[in-house]
């Protein structure tokens, strides 16, 4: 066996970034392709960056002799992506908050809240790059992304007040990456 530490990923590259669109927005096809003009770029991240968890419920059925394990189902399976957006703009203040109305006028954003949790059904186009080589991307396609508040805004002196999330990847989405071990 041999290792290629060429093949090790460190993320966090300037161009990362999450985009999000109305649900059913058209979407790229290839790993470089441009976004129709209806995404718009979530904004600066948190340093924790974007966690992938696989999720779903493990069914063992265990056989009367021993009880050993005789078949192991998946049940409920899926993939959610948890994510902190820093910035405070109108995208990321209508995914955590039920705007049930937004008007603009003279500079001040006026929005009538309803209470508790919701959620807000996006189109989503996920870009990766290498932290050392703007070469090297992954990019997530992800056709419905149901998204919801996960966790507090903290108002204080000590930390960005950002907006915590979680999306859940419904269906089917495309996964591209750039071939390195191809390459190498």
């Amino acid at each position: 066996m041999t290792v290629n530490a060429e093949l090790a990923r460190i993320y966090g590259g300037d161009a990362d970034a999450i985009h999000l669109a109305p649900f059913g927005t058209t979407l790229p096809t290839t790993i470089t392709g441009a976004l129709d003009e209806a995404f718009e770029d979530v904004g600066w991240l948190h340093s924790d960056g974007v966690t992938e968890q696989l999720t779903g419920s493990v069914n063992k059925t265990r056989g009367h002799q021993g009880q050993a394990v005789v078949r192991t189902r998946v049940s409920e399976s899926g993939t959610t992506l948890t994510f902190h957006a820093l910035e405070t703009k109108a995208q990321t203040q209508s995914l955590r908050y039920h705007e049930k109305s937004v008007a603009v006028a003279a500079g001040v954003r006026t929005v009538t809240r309803g209470p508790g949790q919701r959620v807000a059904v996006r189109t989503a186009v996920i870009d990766f790059f290498d932290a050392d080589d703007d070469d090297v991307q992954e990019r997530l396609i992800i056709p419905r992304f149901e998204i919801v508040q996960n966790g507090d805004r903290v108002y204080g002196g000590t930390d960005i007040a950002g907006f915590p999330f979680l999306g859940e990847i419904i269906g089917d989405y495309t996964h591209l990456s750039t071939d390195v071990e191809g390459a190498a």
